[in-house]
């Protein structure tokens, strides 16, 4: 062993003895435990189910119908076998790889080895790179050729990482060319719309992105960008009444945009696991003996077993307690009851309890005072967390960018107020340091006073707050602890001789769900707090067809508290028993409070329409994001308004001096005639209307010659006699002569620049211009 002053590095001859020191205090079985054994088969075998006794009592449940057997299992030997080198025979490569592996060749291109500053890791290499450069197929070819031939099929971006996409629409410069049905009953045509004014920036802004992104991340010449692809990828398969399995794709507003010379039309191999599908028979999908679930009306959610099939219809035998229904309406009315349903704004908050808004967000966050000894005590009621994004169930809410309150909250402030005005007193002192306690409480055993308050607070049960995410919502701890309550009661009084037994014949396949299936046919389901829910989805660790109710809502899932304990079951961060609460997505359940997939058990009556409408939970601050003037949610690209020509709105006498600009003639002051303030002198003429409107295309009128007058005025607007349109040359310098008379109102040299006229101490006018022309 070599030791250092700092450190010390243990041999692996002693740190090997150190385990067989302690082999005597052992027992024999956990001596058996330690030692290797061999290795475990399990195989599953549904025909003889047996009883598992618990590896570890007081933990782990008994299984009592375990369908798996285990044999020993000992590692196959090579038996003389070698390796092979190489790739096998019949591999494939290139253009005709499998699905999934990336290859250069699905599109033409050639490779120059070069410099080009490469940005990867966040900083250009300086080194030589290969470079890709693309050969464009589509580059003598019209767009609306291209998107006559491309719209409404598939194509694959994101080469060489090819994913599959359906094109829905084809952009270039100037249009955008969309598929639109025109005449009820004939065939779609593709029709062009030019792009707005704000469009057109933003498309040339899209094609940099897109070249430029290739360039300098890839190393990909793509070649001039004329023609752009809005696709909508490819989201999975979906399953349709009939049983079928087709291609479905993302709605328009998440369709991205692609270069169309980076896209490849067509693939040698397809993806098996987004094959469309044709129905399979009845007796092959169900066979006899599966467990699924029943969407009638009158027995909805009901587990069920397959009896019989025939050409088109089925028969299942479905086992239910009568009084499940009834049930159901008394988990949703212990929510309902408890729930607090009116909030207020911060703002109102404060009127109604008689505080300022910066008392109100002091008092409900926290609020801290120093005593003597110097400790910090936190006065606040603790019911928002700005700073951490969290609020206080049943007390506290934010939408978008206000906090609301409870009523629950407004009471609890009103009684803090009535019972220690000397602390909302404090609140609206300026400044972010910390009060100590003499400068809230004038008294002399101030220090007491806050010990006070703090053990008042904790009798109001402010330490037993339940601070959650701004993004969530959840039911409280005392809500949740009365549903399992009442689980557990209806559970005890249940008994195998209530079960109930219905055979239901002739009913076609969409009025049972397949486990399965539930991924594809529960789509776009809404759920709330309190709704009963039932486990239909048979992978995963919660147990097929067990009930629960949700107590909780994310983004994306929700937390539901079931009516039993299973082995992989959490308390949900202590909110629920051990073993009871689980996590669980919005397709693996089916909501029994709310059913939205009822299905009719006729076979000749059409099926219900299913929610089309996404289930997309928002809680907290979400600003709602608005597209820029112009543009779409997604691309931008929306058609100029058709119709009458553009107009834009602009007075062409504006100003404040002269006859251009004319609120008189050329005045002293640039206002009125020949008086020294008038604003109506003789010479004045009658200005245009303030909001005049010009067309676009009309050139302004010519002007007269200048009047030569003492204080001449503004002329035209900034800049000259010109107007600085957008695509206009530009105008003389401000002032309205070219060259060296830059004089603020007279026509001085630059030596002599006066404001007003010839010299500084001439007249003085307002105007900029000089000598401006009048209005023809």
């Amino acid at each position: 062993m070599y030791v250092h002053y700092w450190k010390k590095v243990p041999s692996p001859a002693c740190s090997s003895s150190l385990p067989t020191a302690r082999e005597h205090q052992l027992t024999a079985d956990e001596r058996r435990r330690n030692a290797s054994g061999t290795s475990t088969k399990f195989i599953f075998n549904p025909e003889e189910p047996t009883v598992y006794p618990s590896s570890l009592p007081g933990f782990f449940p008994t299984l009592q119908r375990c369908m798996c057997r285990m044999e020993p299992f000992d590692l196959p030997t090579l038996n003389g076998l070698h390796l092979v080198e190489g790739l096998c025979d019949g591999v494939f490569l290139g253009a005709e790889a499998l699905a999934g592996f990336p290859s250069l060749q699905t599109l033409p291109h050639t490779a120059l080895l070069g410099p080009h500053g490469v940005n990867v890791h966040g900083s250009e290499s300086r080194n030589k790179s290969m470079i890709i450069h693309i050969e464009n197929e589509h580059e003598q070819r019209k767009t609306e050729d291209i998107a006559n031939e491309m719209i409404g099929r598939r194509t694959f971006v994101g080469w060489p990482f090819l994913q599959e996409g359906m094109v829905s629409a084809v952009s270039d410069s100037l249009f955008k060319y969309e598929k639109v049905s025109i005449i009820p009953g004939r065939p779609p045509r593709v029709i062009s719309n030019p792009h707005s004014t704000q469009g057109l920036g933003h498309w040339k802004s899209k094609a940099e992105k897109i070249e430029y992104f290739y360039s300098k991340r890839c190393g990909v010449i793509t070649g001039s960008i004329d023609v752009l692809l809005h696709v909508r990828p490819l989201k999975g398969l979906k399953r349709l009444d009939t049983g079928a399995f087709v291609k479905d794709y993302e709605s328009a507003e998440n369709e991205t945009e692609q270069a169309v010379q980076m896209t490849v039309s067509e693939i040698v191999s397809e993806d098996p696991r987004f094959l469309e599908k044709d129905p399979p028979p009845l007796s092959e999908e169900f066979p006899e003996g599966s467990k699924v679930f029943f969407l009638g009306e009158h027995a909805y959610g009901v587990a069920a077993q397959v009896s019989t099939t025939t050409l088109d219809t089925l028969s299942v035998i479905l086992a239910f307690f009568p009084s499940e229904k009834a049930e159901n309406e008394k988990f949703k009315n212990i929510v309902v009851n408890r729930m607090s349903s009116r909030y207020f704004p911060s703002f109102k908050a404060a009127d109604m309890v008689g505080l300022s808004g910066r008392a109100i967000s002091k008092i409900t966050s926290s609020f801290m005072v120093i005593t003597s000894d110097g400790q910090k005590n936190n006065l606040g009621l603790s019911l928002k967390f700005e700073a951490k994004g969290l609020k206080v169930i049943d007390y506290s809410r934010k939408d978008g960018r206000y906090w609301e309150f409870s009523e629950k909250a407004v009471d609890l402030i009103r009684e803090y107020k009535e019972k220690y005005p000397e602390v909302m007193r404090t609140l609206d002192r300026g400044g972010d340091a910390m009060l100590k306690s003499s400068d809230v409480f004038s008294s002399s055993d101030a220090d007491a006073k806050v010990k006070e308050v703090r053990s008042w607070l904790t009798s109001k049960g402010i330490r037993d707050f339940e601070p959650v995410s701004l993004f969530c919502d959840q039911l409280k701890k005392d809500t949740v602890r009365e549903i399992e309550v009442f689980a557990d009661k209806l559970n005890a009084a249940k008994s195998p001789a209530a079960i109930k037994k219905a055979m239901v014949k002739g009913i076609p396949r969409q009025a049972v769900l397949k486990p399965s299936h539930a991924v594809y046919r529960l789509q776009n389901q809404h759920f709330a707090l309190g709704d009963r829910v039932t486990m239909v989805q048979d992978s995963g660790g919660v147990p097929l067809s067990i009930k629960g109710v949700v107590i909780g809502m994310n983004a994306k899932s929700m937390d539901v508290v079931w009516d039993a304990s299973f082995m992989s079951g959490t308390s949900l961060g202590d909110r629920c028993s051990q073993y009871r609460g689980s996590t669980v997505e919005f397709t693996s359940c089916l909501n029994l409070s709310n059913p939205q997939f009822v299905a009719s058990t006729n076979p000749k009556e059409p099926t219900q329409q299913r929610p089309s409408v996404p289930f997309k939970p928002r809680f907290g601050p979400h600003p709602g994001i608005q597209s820029p003037p112009g543009q779409q949610a997604v691309a931008g690209f929306r058609p100029a308004t058709q119709g009458a020509p553009v107009h834009i709105m602009s007075n062409p006498n504006r100003g404040r001096g002269s006859f251009v600009n004319g609120r008189g003639g050329s005045s002293t002051n640039g206002r009125g005639g020949h008086h020294m303030n008038g604003r109506d002198g003789p010479l004045a003429i009658a200005h245009a209307p303030h909001d005049a409107i010009v067309d676009a295309d009309v050139p302004e009128p010519a002007a007269h010659a200048p009047d030569h007058h003492v204080n001449g005025a503004r002329g035209k607007p900034r800049g000259g006699f010109g107007p600085r349109g957008f695509n206009g040359p530009p105008g003389p310098p401000r002032g309205g002569f070219p060259g060296g008379f830059r004089g603020r109102g007279g026509f001085t040299s630059n030596g002599d620049r006066g404001r007003g006229g010839p010299l500084r101490g001439g007249y003085r006018g307002r105007g900029r211009g000089n000598f401006a022309p009048a209005v023809a």
